[in-house]
């Protein structure tokens, strides 16, 4: 007997439809992507092409309207995924949308009262909480009375991909999954939060969480592509320690009873580069490391005009097999929509990213300004 799916639609073919939802929801075994939806007619026949969907349409309400349809996966900027997850939730469906899901507050609470009257699931892509590295992470806090000092790093190089934004925004964009990855291993709220600014999106968030615990955020967008994007280390209650580098190795410090060193597979792309994903399960940290300073030193090589003759090889692996740096590892976003399809099918209880999670990683980046345009400690 084939198992059962839920059939869904797939609203923004961008970048990181491209790069994760696409590939994701062709591969998950309990989704069945019927259609694909774009105001770019271009960008939904090559979706169509490359992963075989059956139907294409630049009219978002023709995915509404269709019956067939239970899951609605929102990709779009922020600007237009709040109408669009209010219209889907309006028409019976369930949801999942990227994060932000909006740029403020107000306009998630939006979302929280449309789905309160639809009665359907959204889930936003705060996803970290699936990563396999996290969920490790949460089960032995479990065990070690829970977390007392966390550091978390996000950093990339935001100054060349993000240069478009306006300037102090990257805590909207990015912290929000660092703001709702705290919240959900500590299983607390913040109470407090103060900024330190160096330099625009270059900054420090303080925060004190009503567990007792407290945490400190480094924000940058002004690194180079080399360094690793995110790093967690924690101390437990039960003295003892975490380390996780950037979801592919996991160290405990006076946790007998863990492994000293857990590595975990990478993400992989259908049709692309694939060698990275047992290395990592090999090696580790050291393995990220190399392939993040070789792909920097192939990009300098490339934007400098240094490829020439056989070096076209090289460019077409860089322009057709090899993926983004960022999504070299596993940060759960397939395990997020199969976990969402599984709650629709009544297989499982939700336990993601709701929209008022993302209302509180909202509410803690609006207090983030506050507190560096004020100089003050900001309470929530």
């Amino acid at each position: 007997m084939k198992n059962p799916s839920v059939t869904a639609a797939l609203i923004g073919c961008g970048g990181i439809a491209q790069s994760q939802h696409l590939p994701n929801l062709s591969r998950a075994a309990n989704i069945r992507l019927k259609t694909v939806c774009d105001v770019n007619a271009d960008a939904v026949a090559v979706a169509r092409k490359t992963y075989g969907v059956p139907h294409g349409t630049t009219q978002s309400g023709e995915v509404f309207a269709d019956p067939e349809i239970d899951l609605v996966v929102v990709a779009t900027k922020e600007d237009f995924q709040v109408p669009l997850t209010c219209a889907a939730l309006a028409a019976g469906k369930h949801v999942y949308v990227e994060k932000p899901l909006a740029s403020t507050p107000a306009e998630c609470e939006q979302v929280i009262a449309a789905r309160a009257a639809s009665g359907k699931i959204v889930h936003v892509g705060l996803n970290r909480r699936f990563a396999p590295a996290c969920r490790d992470i949460a089960r032995i806090l479990q065990k070690r009375g829970g977390a007392t000092n966390i550091y978390a790093r996000i950093s990339d190089a935001y100054w060349d991909w993000g240069k478009s934004n306006p300037p102090g925004i990257r805590v909207i964009h990015e912290v929000c999954h660092v703001f709702d990855l705290l919240r959900w291993l500590t299983g607390a709220e913040a109470e407090s939060v103060y900024c330190a600014c160096g330099r625009p999106d270059d900054e420090i968030y303080t925060l004190k969480f009503k567990s007792g615990c407290v945490a400190t955020i480094m924000n940058s967008g002004q690194v180079t592509w080399d360094l690793p994007k995110e790093r967690l280390e924690i101390v437990t209650r039960e003295y003892g320690a975490l380390v996780l580098e950037e979801f592919v190795e996991l160290k405990t410090y006076g946790c007998r009873d863990e492994p000293v060193v857990t590595t975990y597979a990478g993400h992989t792309h259908p049709g692309g580069e694939y060698t990275h994903k047992p290395l990592f399960a090999q090696l580790g940290a050291s393995a990220l490391e190399a392939f993040r300073r070789m792909r920097w030193e192939m990009r300098l090589r490339r934007d400098s005009g240094e490829l020439d003759g056989e070096d076209a090889e090289l460019q077409r692996f860089m322009d057709q097999s090899f993926p983004h740096v960022n999504y070299l590892v596993d940060k759960g976003w397939r395990a997020a929509l199969e976990h969402t399809a599984d709650c629709i099918l009544g297989r499982a209880t939700f336990y993601g990213a709701g929209p008022e999670d993302a209302l509180a990683a909202s509410q803690l980046a609006e207090a983030a300004i506050r507190s560096r345009e004020s100089g003050e400690v900001v309470r929530l």
